[in-house]
């Protein structure tokens, strides 16, 4: 969403200082729902960082999300095309 990552340091031990801390800000026009999703997704405690199904009920991220719909191919065989492909 910014266009760069959320820790950068030119050291490494900085940088994992940084994410251990989460010392990190968003850019001024992300939202209050944006940035208070990215805060929880960023926690670098895994007793309190956000769940992937808390991170799908979360209203920011609901809006405009459709989930994906898988469609099946008929009669799809993969051994002719791995086949076709060793051949080129």
């Amino acid at each position: 969403m910014a266009g760069y990552l959320p820790f950068d340091e030119p050291s490494l031990i900085g940088l994992y200082k940084k994410i251990w801390e989460a010392s990190f800000s968003c850019p001024s026009w992300f939202s209050s729902g944006a940035r208070n999703l990215i805060k929880r997704i960023l926690d670098p405690n895994p007793l309190t960082r956000i769940t992937i199904p808390e991170i799908l009920q979360d209203e920011w991220f609901k809006k405009g999300y459709k989930p994906p719909k898988f469609e099946q191919d008929e009669d799809v065989n993969l051994d002719e095309n791995i086949l076709y492909f060793t051949w080129l």
